[in-house]
């Protein structure tokens, strides 16, 4: 989380250096990233960027603090939609990003980080803390739509289906072309997270 001394920054000057953090984080993977690259760009004092974040990775779980806001967001506006149906999540994301993402910015940051960061656990970018369904989505979920209505339950859920979700989109970043067979196999996939897999036992 940036210092006090960010936030009393100018505008201007705090969206320059936002502007720089966001261009090192869409150019490098994270393990790259400078930190003279973005004063640079910046146009700032190096002991300045040290008085607004701790270090560079404090810088980058801000950035990605931002993205995830933006994302819980667009995953409300799923839920609101779909009557507060956890199961409708991954497909109708896929198809904003798959709609979206070449015209939107958070997107497209957000795709371009997925790129220069294979295996980038994206489950645990959703939530600050890990195995858990943020809360601004339980608020909004109908847990009678699942076999057990509880919250340990429903996060369970959320994570195995971020996880069909985040293979679709990394699949469709490899092979832009193959986006609808990768839409189906989703579809697929959620299916069988929501109905399960096993044949109904004859006893």
């Amino acid at each position: 989380m940036p210092t006090s001394t960010y936030f009393r920054l100018p505008q201007e000057k705090r969206e320059r250096l936002m502007t720089a953090c966001w261009s090192e984080i869409t150019r490098v993977r994270f393990a790259d990233m400078s930190v003279n690259r973005i004063i640079s760009q910046a146009h700032i004092p190096r002991g300045s960027f040290y008085q607004y974040f701790a270090d560079k990775e404090d810088m980058i779980r801000y950035l990605l603090g931002d993205m995830r806001e933006y994302f819980i967001q667009l995953l409300r506006g799923v839920l609101t939609a779909s009557g507060g149906d956890l199961f409708a999540i991954p497909v109708s994301a896929f198809e904003q990003f798959m709609a979206q993402g070449s015209t939107n910015p958070m997107l497209r940051q957000f795709i371009r980080v997925l790129q220069l960061n294979p295996g980038w656990d994206t489950q645990a970018f959703m939530t600050s803390c890990p195995g858990l369904l943020p809360d601004p989505l339980w608020e909004l979920v109908d847990p009678t739509g699942m076999r057990e209505p509880d919250r340990e339950y429903a996060d369970h859920v959320f994570h195995l289906l971020c996880a069909v979700l985040a293979y679709a989109v990394v699949a469709t970043l490899q092979n832009p072309e193959g986006w609808e067979r990768q839409r189906e196999i989703l579809k697929t996939r959620v299916a069988m997270i929501k109905y399960g897999c096993a044949a109904e036992s004859g006893t």
